[in-house]
């Protein structure tokens, strides 16, 4: 994608400053951890790569290993959610249904951080990601990969719910 740099809020802007909007993408990152919301983001990954002839990668961060093991119960797992890398298997399987050339990835640690580090490693230009939208305290309390993904990347980071 065409980097354009704003430096300008919307209430300094005149219509001269707008210029003509064209977006591209090459590289696609997406982060499953295959969660429902992980694989409706695969599915707008696999669309989007599509619609732009964008080389696609997939990343799973595991998480356990990077824990205290006071820590390692997340209230996702106390509600029956459990993160696994099968994320991986069904973006494989809708980016070959939809002729995507897709990498897959799986690394063990930090999930934004890894996520964040890839993404600048491989150059890609746009994250998705899906998100559980949880509020209030429980966000407070477990925090959002997707958040903080947001706030460290460098490219834009589609969230899907």
């Amino acid at each position: 994608m065409e980097s354009h740099t704003i430096d300008k809020k919307a209430e300094k802007m005149s219509k001269a400053d707008v210029e003509d909007v064209i977006l591209g993408f090459k590289k696609i990152l997406l982060a499953t951890d295959g969660s429902k919301p992980s694989v409706l983001a695969t599915k707008y990954a696999v669309g989007m790569a599509k619609l732009f002839n964008a080389e696609m990668i997939a990343i799973f961060v595991d998480e356990q290993f990077a824990l205290l093991p006071q820590e390692r119960m997340s209230e996702e797992e106390y509600e029956g959610i459990k993160h696994t890398k099968a994320g991986l298997k069904v973006a494989e399987w809708y980016a070959e249904k939809s002729g995507v050339p897709i990498e897959t990835i799986c690394k063990r640690g930090n999930a934004p951080k890894n996520i964040v580090r890839i993404a600048e490693k491989h150059g890609v230009d746009l994250i998705i990601m899906g998100t559980t939208g949880r509020t209030g305290l429980k966000r407070i309390t477990i925090g959002s990969v997707a958040e903080m993904v947001m706030k460290a990347a460098h490219v834009p980071v589609l969230v899907v719910r």
